[in-house]
């Protein structure tokens, strides 16, 4: 149960704060503190204000976190056009929701761990789920194919970020060494190859759905 906060008497409501720019300020904290050291308290110093404010306009961390939640995805409604074929139209979504682990990192595991619950959410998935069905593509098929996918993304991202980035550290080599076949195919997982490891697994999605739709 989400706990919804009352700002005090004390805290007053900013006029030149919205709710765009509450939301933008915690993306740009989120990015630059991380998800786990992300606070109103935080906030409000970003913002010039007593994080009581904040509740003037969110009523809950949860609430605000949503809020994130669907600044993120905006871009990838943009990904759903219509009368677009709607297995490309999933492809572009695909690619787009990657491409926010890459601009975001911190942020992303927002994406993964939190439902959709704002309007601009649901409206993306009713453009997305619309232009399936006026393709007579059946809600079953397009939930189960919808679920994959996106699991697929999503945790294809996040293994994207907890892998590490630079130099392996000299123990991490070594180890890797005496192990002759994880050595060589470790070898084939480097950033470099992801885009193409990513495109690979997609595909097979989307050409089982295509399979599934004749």
């Amino acid at each position: 149960m989400r706990t919804v906060r009352k700002p005090r008497a004390t805290a007053k409501r900013p006029p030149e704060l919205s709710h765009e720019a509450i939301r933008t300020a915690a993306l740009r904290v989120i990015d630059h503190e991380g998800l786990e050291e992300f606070s109103t308290r935080k906030l409000g110093r970003a913002l010039g204000c007593e994080a009581m404010a904040i509740y003037w306009y969110y009523p809950s961390k949860d609430a605000l976190l949503d809020a994130v939640v669907e600044k993120l995805m905006a871009g990838v409604g943009a990904a759903v056009k219509p009368k677009a074929d709607w297995i490309d139209s999933l492809r572009d979504v695909a690619h787009a929701y990657r491409r926010i682990a890459h601009d975001h990192p911190q942020a992303f595991p927002l994406l993964a761990t939190r439902r959709f619950a704002t309007e601009g959410t649901y409206a993306f998935l009713e453009q997305l789920f619309e232009l399936a069905r006026s393709q007579g593509i059946p809600d079953r098929v397009t939930a189960r194919f919808y679920r994959v996918v996106s699991s697929y993304c999503s945790g294809f991202a996040l293994n994207e970020l907890a892998a590490p980035r630079g130099p392996q550290d000299p123990q991490t080599a070594a180890l890797r060494r005496r192990f002759a076949c994880v050595d060589a195919v470790s070898a084939w997982l480097e950033p470099q190859y992801l885009d193409e490891i990513f495109r690979f697994g997609l595909e097979l999605q989307l050409e089982a759905l295509a399979r599934t739709t004749e």
